[in-house]
């Protein structure tokens, strides 16, 4: 199966993503990383890593993370249409992002003081599947991402989200083939087979919440609708409510939510057409919140 390639000869495909799958490159999770900037209490932080569904969804979900905290909220994200965990790069139409294994947020993720908890959402990671990967190797990326975080700070309180079964399962044959030639044009996975990987997805999944003690997340079938993956913007809110009620914060009363910008943020390194564009980082930064993407 072809997954697409860099050739100058080939036209661009809306998906145009590296052919490199090896995670084993990257730096171990032992590895600190951690920047030499701090964050001190009263600032809350928050880290926010996805695809798709965290961009369709971001202002809504921007808003709820900021309501969970009655303080300023620095929150660190990697997220994007068609991004990968594992490869190096992915992209959409003409842009292009690295993995989220292999981006800056790692290396910028501050050091915290004693007084400051972190929360983490780490969700859409069936995105690998349809680029070809193994459920093995896309749960060994996960399990990778939990670590990272773990070394950052032992106490982050991480959510694991798992991918849409019941929704992948009420699909039809000519609604998949839809679905797959506008999204995922490159690819020549066959329904069963897509449902075959996401069923052992969501198993290994819920294997390594268990034995890393993650919070797990299961979506709601009502979440869904002619578009299997990603969910209705009308139930946006209602999903991220609950997956961001595992980090047991209460919703608070005098949060910096109404203040929240609704622009979305520019990752620090991006390729527009083949050209590299950095942008500094915070992206979005006022009204008590800042915004790190990568």
């Amino acid at each position: 199966m072809s997954l697409g390639g860099n050739s100058a000869n080939r036209s661009p495909s809306p998906f145009s993503i590296s052919t490199t799958k090896e995670i084993l490159k990257l730096p171990h999770s032992d590895t600190d990383h951690t920047s030499e900037s701090i964050v001190s209490s009263p600032v809350a932080c928050a880290v926010v890593l996805g695809a798709s569904n965290l961009t369709l969804a971001w202002p809504r979900l921007l808003s709820l993370v900021c309501q969970r905290f009655s303080t300023p909220v620095h929150v660190y994200t990697a997220h994007g249409m068609g991004r990968s965990y594992m490869l190096e790069r992915t992209g959409f139409a003409m842009s292009r992002l690295p993995g989220i294994l292999h981006c800056g947020i790692w290396a910028a993720l501050p050091r915290l003081d004693d007084a400051v908890t972190p929360y983490a959402l780490v969700t859409d990671v069936g995105n690998d599947l349809v680029y070809g990967c193994d459920p093995a190797d896309v749960v060994a990326a996960a399990k990778e991402s939990v670590q990272r975080l773990r070394k950052w700070n032992p106490g982050c309180r991480i959510v694991l989200t798992r991918p849409p079964v019941e929704s992948l399962h009420g699909l039809g044959r000519l609604r998949f083939l839809l679905f797959r030639s506008v999204l995922f044009p490159f690819s020549r996975l066959t329904l069963e087979i897509v449902r075959q990987k996401t069923l052992e997805l969501d198993e290994r999944l819920a294997l390594l919440a268990e034995q890393n003690a993650v919070h797990i997340v299961r979506p709601n079938l009502e979440w869904y609708g002619l578009d299997p993956i990603h969910i209705r913007r009308r139930c946006q809110r209602r999903a991220f409510t609950k997956m961001l009620n595992p980090w047991d914060t209460q919703v608070c009363a005098e949060s910096i939510a109404p203040r929240v910008s609704l622009s979305r943020p520019t990752a620090e390194l991006r390729w527009m057409l083949g050209t590299e564009h950095r942008t500094r980082q915070p992206s979005i930064d006022g009204g008590g919140v800042s915004v790190f993407a990568y």
